[in-house]
């Protein structure tokens, strides 16, 4: 249909299924090429090689299973719903829509046999089969059990891999390789795999010698994932090239694995085992799509048994809530990267560009850097400080950390807290400075990660500028620039690490400026690695070992991490009620209104953090002996625990006690504002609604 000019948008919907499924904007190749290039904004096109082996023994691709392989590419293409795709879908999104296509997919291939998939193709699915897929997918939140039995079928290839190496050569290697028949009781305890124990030394020689480990940073020694995958899953398209989680009982450690001082304490309250809701239905959804194939004229399940398989409801599991980060860890983290920032920032910034400006004249790089050299560049603060070299896990000339890495732990983070090397300073610095602001701004940490040093802060330096993460709705897949006022402290610590980055640009260790968060890469270097998950959370590691934040009766540390951070902010808002430091709020904040105040934070927080910052309140509250704010509440909570002495009753325990009652509907948390002679104040009430049953 020819429509006028003025109506040219209207054309996408007079195209045919056929037509439009074949060109979608992350495809790369031709639909009908047998290997497929995809990308959504990738540094690197991913492939989907569609020459797979079914279970009668012919391939995909041959000529009389064309009405199959054609039925997978159009379910694929019509998972990332392309009619939506540019007005509600950002590109994450729709990668992770194309990722459960691709694990339906797999989850069909390997269990063709089951499936008859090569006789009856994807009409054969009746609504039994499909329900199966649904079921089998959610029992795990973890595509790679659920959708690849990663466990037994890595088990099985590494039997298999042991049995048919040579034994002498198993010998030699766990002579020469000691470490591999090393056990540790933590192994023993979180083994998945079904071999018997007495066998793990040879499965490990068997692979070592089949050139399967690699070192990772933190672990020591791993089995590679994707070389097994691509062994044990042929017959996938998604499964074959994707990382899977490390098998811990493979890992070989290394002297210097280590990466914290202590174990850390679990950040949630319950590990989840079989999927969740949320994530149990979007692949219904995508399942349901195999009924784009009826517009296609491809054999597809039947119209019943797919609106069947939508309406299959399955027990899932709800998300275990954050632990709570205990107030005064905050508190104490907060005021020590502040007072970091004013008595030593400016030394540890001038050492490293010092460094880096002797290396640059003496035409050096930083492992050819004596100590000797360093002792005399980083200038007399510095040395006074205690710094003896650049870092305490490189190797380098002439330094005294030549013969190893890390060295022992102990002796590590002793040298740590004693300044003895800058680039661990540097980190603990840039820690501070992701604890100060993460704090005091309760973004995302993608948000706070993705901050550009050129355009992180306005001109007036009172604003952070940020791409808000959660705000891609009818926006072209963008995310929506938002400012908020930040505090002129966390302004102070941006501006130094932006200065950092100025100075390294000027001596050419960069082209241009990077992420505000970007350190050294812990190996060495002068020059300072993109921000990442990895180096984000290492960084905020570092300071708490430097600062020694508080260890449990287990003996594992408090590594704070951002999503514990952003509820602090609402924190400091019922702190203020009692400590009256609330002016503080107002003027970050730019209001003078209290509840101007209050409306800021519930507009910059999801329920969910809130709601934990309410309950943390009050536990904390109570715990400390304070039941008079909270009579009514007390008095619900003593029929629980047979006391009103609530000091004796673990904070954890009273916050989870708290949110139940909160999601069962018995209590309410919320401030109540009212005005006295000194102006508009406000305090914290718990209303008790109903006792839940």
């Amino acid at each position: 249909m020819l429509l006028p000019p003025e109506l040219d948008f209207l054309n996408p919907f007079f195209v045919s299924p056929s037509t439009a499924l074949r060109k979608v904007d992350w495809l790369l190749s031709d639909f009908d090429e047998n290997t497929w290039k995809y990308s959504f904004g990738f540094k690197t096109p991913k492939a989907i090689d569609w020459d797979v082996m079914l279970n009668d023994g012919s391939s995909l691709i041959d000529p009389k299973n064309k009405d199959l392989l054609d039925g997978f590419k159009y379910f694929i293409t019509s998972s990332t719903n392309p009619q939506a795709q540019s007005v509600t879908n950002s590109s994450g999104t729709r990668a992770n829509e194309l990722a459960r296509a691709l694990h339906i997919v797999d989850f069909i291939l390997l269990n063709a046999d089951r499936f008859q998939l090569a006789e009856y193709g994807l009409a054969g699915l009746g609504r039994d089969s499909l329900k199966l897929i649904l079921s089998e997918i959610a029992t795990s939140n973890d595509s790679a059990e659920s959708v690849y039995g990663w466990s037994k079928r890595a088990s099985l290839y590494c039997l298999n891999l042991a049995l048919k190496t040579n034994p002498t050569d198993i010998k030699l290697a766990l002579q020469k390789w000691h470490e591999l028949a090393e056990i540790t009781p933590d192994q023993i305890d979180n083994n998945t795999l079904d071999i018997p124990l007495e066998m793990i030394p040879h499965v490990r020689a068997a692979l070592y010698l089949n050139d399967v480990y690699r070192y990772a940073r933190g672990k020591g020694y791993v089995a590679n994932s994707v070389t097994i995958s691509q062994r044990i899953y042929r017959n996938t398209l998604k499964g074959r090239f994707e990382d899977k989680p490390v098998i811990d009982m493979l890992v070989v450690k290394h002297d210097d694995a280590f990466v914290r001082e202590f174990l850390p304490i679990i950040v949630t309250t319950a590990k989840r085992e079989r999927m969740g809701e949320a994530n149990f239905n979007e692949y219904k959804k995508i399942l349901y799509g195999l009924g784009n194939l009826h517009e296609v004229g491809l054999p597809a399940p039947s119209a019943a048994d797919l609106v069947s398989a939508k309406s299959f409801i399955l027990e899932t599991d709800v998300a275990g809530r954050f632990r709570t980060l205990p107030s005064r860890i905050v508190f104490s983290a907060v005021r020590n990267a502040i007072e970091m920032h004013i008595k030593h920032g400016k030394m540890i910034i001038d050492g490293w560009c010092r460094i880096a400006l002797h290396c640059k004249l003496k035409g050096i790089s930083s492992s050819e850097l004596t100590d000797r050299e360093l002792h005399r560049v980083v200038g007399n603060d510095l040395r006074k400080f205690g710094v003896k070299g650049l870092g305490l896990s490189r190797r380098g000339v002439g330094t005294i950390y030549a013969e190893r890495t890390k060295g022992p732990s102990a002796e590590y983070f002793q040298d740590l807290r004693a300044n003895k090397g800058l680039l661990e300073l540097i980190k603990v610095y840039v820690g501070g400075a992701q604890i100060v602001i993460g704090a005091l701004m309760a973004r995302r940490v993608g948000e706070l990660k993705e901050l550009h040093a050129a355009k992180c802060l306005d001109t007036n330096e009172q604003w952070l500028i940020f791409e808000n993460r959660k705000s891609t709705y009818k926006l072209f897949g963008t995310r929506q620039i938002e400012a908020r006022p930040i505090e002129p402290i966390a302004v102070q610590m941006i501006k130094s690490l932006i200065r950092l980055q100025k100075i390294l640009k000027r001596l050419g260790y960069s082209n241009e400026l990077k992420e505000v968060f970007c350190s050294p890469s812990i190996h060495g270097g002068l020059s300072l690695a993109n921000v990442s998950s990895h180096s984000y959370n290492q960084n905020l590691d570092f300071f708490c070992d430097y600062f020694e934040t508080e260890t449990n009766e287990e003996g594992k540390r408090y590594y704070i991490r951002q999503h514990q951070l952003r509820r602090f902010f609402a924190m400091l808002f019922f702190y203020s009620s009692s400590f009256g430091g609330l002016e503080t709020l107002q003027w970050m904040l730019g209001h003078t209104d209290v509840k101007h105040v209050w409306h800021y934070i519930t507009e910059s927080l999801d329920g969910a953090t809130l709601k934990g910052a309410k309950t943390q309140y009050v536990a904390e509250a109570l715990n400390s002996g304070d039941i008079q704010s909270f009579e009514s509440l007390a008095a619900l909570m003593k029929s629980r625990y047979g006391t009103e002495d609530f000091t004796i009753v673990d904070t954890d325990e009273l916050e989870d006690y708290l949110s139940d009652l909160m999601e069962e509907g018995a209590i309410s948390i919320e401030p109540e504002f009212f005005e006295d002679d000194e102006g508009q104040k406000f305090k914290i009430i718990a209303k008790v609604i109903g006792v839940a049953a």
